[in-house]
C-alpha cells in the first residue's frame, strides 16, 4: 500500500513537472523558433571562419627568409619549403579549432532549441479539435485571448478560451510525460 502511494506521488510530481515545462515552452515557443533561425543563420555565416590554404601559407611564411640557411645536419633548410610541407597539417589543425568553436557557439545551442521546439510540437500534435485550434492560435500564432476563433471563424468567449487553453496544457503535459518516459 505504501509503495502504491509513492508511485502515485511520483506520478503527480512528474505531471506537475511536465505541466510546468509545457507552460514554459508555450510561453517561449515563438522566441524559440526565432532563436533557432538566428542560430542556423549564424552557423551558416560562420563558414567564413575557416582558413584557406593561401591564408595558412601566408601566416606560416611570415618572417621566413627566401634564402637557404646552413644547418648542423646534412643539407640545406628552406623555410619556404618547410612552410609548404607543414601547410596541410596546420590548415587541418586550425580548421578543427574553428569547427569546435562553431559547434560550441552555434550548433549545440541550435540542437537544444530544436529539442525544445520538437517536444512542444509533439504535445501540440497530440491535441484534437477545438483544443488544438485554440492552442495553435495562442501559442503558435501569438494571438490574444480576445482574438481566438473557433472552427467556424467566430470569436470564442473568454471562458471557452481559458478552458481550452487549460485542456491544451494538461493534454500536452500528459503526452510529453509519456514521451519522456519511453
Amino acid at each position: 500500500m505504501a509503495e502504491e502511494k509513492n508511485v502515485a506521488s511520483a506520478n503527480e510530481s512528474g505531471q506537475v513537472d511536465c505541466l510546468e515545462l509545457v507552460k514554459k515552452l508555450a510561453d517561449s515557443y515563438r522566441c524559440l523558433v526565432r532563436r533557432r533561425e538566428l542560430l542556423r543563420q549564424q552557423y551558416e555565416e560562420s563558414k567564413s571562419w575557416f582558413y584557406t590554404k593561401d591564408e595558412i601559407i601566408y601566416k606560416l611564411s611570415q618572417g621566413a627568409h627566401e634564402e637557404s640557411e646552413r644547418v648542423q645536419t646534412s643539407g640545406l633548410s628552406n623555410p619556404v619549403e618547410r612552410t609548404a610541407l607543414n601547410c596541410d597539417k596546420v590548415l587541418a589543425s586550425m580548421n578543427r579549432e574553428v569547427q569546435t568553436q562553431r559547434t560550441e557557439q552555434f550548433l549545440e545551442p541550435y540542437y537544444e532549441v530544436c529539442e525544445q521546439i520538437e517536444l512542444f510540437e509533439i504535445g501540440l500534435r497530440s491535441l484534437r479539435g477545438q483544443t488544438r485550434l485554440v492552442a495553435e492560435q495562442l501559442f503558435v500564432d501569438g494571438k490574444k485571448q480576445s482574438e481566438i476563433t473557433g472552427a467556424e471563424g467566430k470569436l470564442l468567449t473568454r471562458r471557452t478560451v481559458v478552458r481550452e487553453k487549460e485542456n491544451a496544457l494538461i493534454g500536452m503535459a500528459d503526452t510529453i510525460g509519456r514521451y519522456q518516459r519511453r
